[in-house]
């Protein structure tokens, strides 16, 4: 199954959901993947005897077949091709962005408007709430205006994931 999520450009909420959601296989944008590695383990994990491989892409991954196809229905297709297992693929876009929040969603919206009500409270403008090292902390809009924060391909995250055993194309 191959779950394409939003990230046009950064791979975030692929990575993040495809750690969490258990997913075999982390493609995002920002790590170029080789589909035929991706073959290979996908059908290691046949001969394993694993019923089903998650695959977790990014929108903006590199597509091989052509534009005109999404990214999941264009790796399907490859996929297909290269071993003959059946694929199947869903593109939650914006669908991904419902659903009840957690108690840390919950409680981090409360942070966040408590402290963007005292920045508006002591007239301190131009600024953003961010969550940096569990702090809440106001960060200058020119600091972040225009800038794409990317996963970098040595990223903890990434590396703890390929410890076990998320494959990344790689």
């Amino acid at each position: 199954m191959i779950i394409e999520l939003m990230g046009h450009n950064a791979g975030w909420i692929a990575l993040y959901s495809g750690i969490a959601g258990g997913g075999d296989v982390i493609l995002i944008p920002e790590i170029e993947y080789n589909d035929k590695i991706i073959a290979d383990y996908l059908l290691q994990r046949v001969a394993e005897n694993k019923q089903y491989s998650i695959v977790v892409v990014a929108e903006g991954i590199r597509n091989p077949i052509k534009e005109s196809c999404s990214a999941a229905q264009s790796l399907s297709k490859r996929i297909k091709e290269l071993t003959g297992l059946e694929t199947r693929e869903t593109v939650l876009g914006y669908i991904q962005r419902g659903g009840t929040p957690s108690p840390m969603d919950r409680v981090l919206a409360t942070r966040y408007g408590t402290a963007a009500a005292d920045m508006i409270a002591s007239r301190d403008y131009g600024k953003m709430v961010a969550l940096r090292n569990n702090a809440i902390v106001s960060v200058p809009l020119a600091e972040v205006s225009g800038k794409l924060k990317l996963v970098e391909p040595d990223d903890p995250l990434v590396i703890q994931a390929q410890k076990m055993g998320t494959n990344f194309g790689i």
